[in-house]
């Protein structure tokens, strides 16, 4: 099954690229679309009973204008986008979604436990290109909280006396931030670039929550 995923996700990435650079050829290079697959690793403070789990797998969407800096090829930037975060939890989950602050239990059979969260991005960059085949960009982005979630797997409820499996998800969790900011950058060749991003803001507000400040790495495609 996760080969499945994997092929999948190889072939959308293929076709989106072919996508991406047509409509940037359309539009004369003024236009960019791209996207970038990355794990995220918690630099927050993290919270009583919580531990994250190796990869925390995230993607961003985004499309942008792209203006010329003078007669250069370096370009200012402007768009928007969406981006997915997952925290998997390891041994706890949020079992009491709408309390205040947000509890974690650690005391009940947990086979899957993790938080969810989407934005709605804009983001702005600075992009400069190196010999026609690199390209180094550097930016910023205010992303807005479309929704948040939690989800868990396991026997929920510790009195009970069979060995049932649940499955539980929860919406708009408590005490999440619905602004927040981010900065970020890019190391291309070609179509293919490195990115890194460092969210400035908690996925919690102060004492609603444990802090969660994802330092996400990973790869991107984005049209030439």
């Amino acid at each position: 099954m996760k080969k499945q995923v994997f092929l999948l996700a190889v072939l959308l990435m293929i076709s989106f690229v072919g996508k991406a650079q047509l409509i940037k050829d359309r539009t004369n290079g003024k236009v960019t679309m791209g996207f970038d697959l990355f794990t995220d690793v918690n630099k927050g403070k993290g919270y009583d009973k919580m531990n994250l789990r190796t990869i925390n797998q995230g993607v961003n969407l985004y499309i942008t204008y792209n203006m010329p800096m003078g007669e250069s090829k370096h370009t200012v930037s402007f768009g928007i986008g969406v981006s997915c975060h997952n925290f998997y939890l390891k041994g706890a989950a949020i079992t009491d979604p709408f309390s205040s602050p947000i509890a974690l239990n650690d005391s009940i059979f947990i086979k899957k436990s993790k938080i969810n969260v989407n934005y709605f991005d804009i983001p702005m960059e600075l992009n400069f290109r190196i010999a026609d085949k690199f390209k180094i960009s550097f930016g910023g982005k205010i992303g807005f909280l479309l929704r948040s979630k939690s989800k868990v797997v396991g026997r929920i409820n510790q009195y009970d006396d069979d060995n049932d499996i649940y499955n539980v998800k929860y919406r708009d969790l408590s005490g999440t931030e619905s602004v927040v900011y981010s900065v970020f950058a890019r190391v291309g060749y070609r179509c293919v670039n490195l990115y890194v991003g460092y969210q400035l803001t908690s996925v919690f507000k102060k004492d609603k929550g444990p802090e969660i400040l994802p330092l996400s790495i990973g790869i991107g495609i984005r049209a030439y």
